[in-house]
């Protein structure tokens, strides 16, 4: 009877993530070490404390998904192309760009400019990459380092007027459109006066910051479903806009029809939170739908060049 020998085996078909040398490990670390006082200038009390408003609160999420998918990206990576490797040349760019990103943090913490210091993050991350495995492996990762520009705070010098128009506009369908069904609601400006309340839109309401957290979403599943039709790919990127401000208008009705049915605290109370929840919840259903209308309309547009 022959020997029975046993070989051990580890699971079938299953990727080996990405594995890290010693060096690139300590300066990941490093950088961790670096961004633990942002973080806490983004957490804490104070002016800095930008991620625990309402209107910069979709600060931490974007980072964890840009997180997430260059996990996922680089695992893909490395089971489809093996593990990557870094030249002298692109190992020079990447110190460069590591440089460049703590030089960008120093002064921006020195001077108190939190949005820069946020934004620091991403050449740092281009350096640990590069320094990885090179161009290529930069290129694998582009949209989830192009992700992490959602994450930084938006000045308010740069947005104000364009969120102020889009809250005007949010404003005017909302009293237009409950006036059509009997209430009594005025507008002036961005402020909807209704029965004996007024309500505010404000910027976490309906303004641009809103917009462009909604922005990312839609963006972030544009990637993640990895369309192959042009057709749905471009048309869902135009109508996330559209479909951004139905979410916004939708929102805002539900608010002014709770204040007006309950009274201002229950509209500025947990049904406030709870709105933005809906909100998000709105916006990816419609995204969902819009996105299933296009690809029955790409379906029928290759049916019929089949049958041509």
């Amino acid at each position: 009877m022959p020997p029975i020998t046993s070989t051990a085996t580890g699971p079938a078909n299953v990727p080996a993530g990405p594995s890290f040398p010693i060096d690139l490990i300590g300066i990941a670390l490093a950088m961790v070490a670096m961004y633990v006082p942002t973080l806490m200038t983004l957490f804490q009390d104070g002016s800095g404390a930008l991620w625990r408003e309402g209107e910069h609160s979709h600060g931490p999420i974007m980072l964890a998904l840009a997180l997430w998918l260059t996990h996922m990206r680089w695992q893909e990576y490395v089971s489809t192309r093996g593990e990557p490797h870094a030249g002298k040349s692109e190992v020079m760019a990447a110190w460069g760009m590591l440089l460049m990103g703590a030089l960008l943090y120093t002064l921006s913490r020195a001077l108190g400019v939190i949005y820069l210091e946020v934004a620091s993050f991403i050449p740092m991350l281009m350096g640990v990459i590069l320094l990885r495995g090179g161009w290529s492996l930069l290129s694998a990762l582009k949209f989830p380092v192009f992700f992490c520009i959602f994450m930084v705070p938006l000045p308010a010098f740069l947005i104000d007027g364009i969120s102020h128009w889009f809250k005007t506009q949010v404003s005017i369908v909302v009293a237009d459109l409950l006036w059509q069904f009997g209430y009594p609601i005025s507008r002036s400006g961005v402020v909807l006066s209704i029965g004996p309340y007024q309500l505010l839109v404000a910027d976490a309401c309906a303004g641009m910051r809103t917009l462009f957290m909604l922005e990312a979403m839609g963006i972030f599943y544009l990637n993640v479903i990895r369309h192959s039709s042009m057709l749905r790919n471009v048309g869902l990127a135009l109508l996330i806009v559209p479909i951004s401000f139905t979410a916004n208008t939708l929102r805002v009705i539900a608010l002014t029809l709770i204040t007006f049915h309950f009274g201002d605290e229950a509209g500025q109370g947990f049904m406030h939170g709870f709105a933005g929840i809906v909100l998000f919840a709105t916006a990816m259903l419609l995204m969902m739908g819009v996105d299933t209308f296009l690809r029955s309309l790409s379906a029928a547009r290759d049916k019929r060049k089949a049958n041509a």
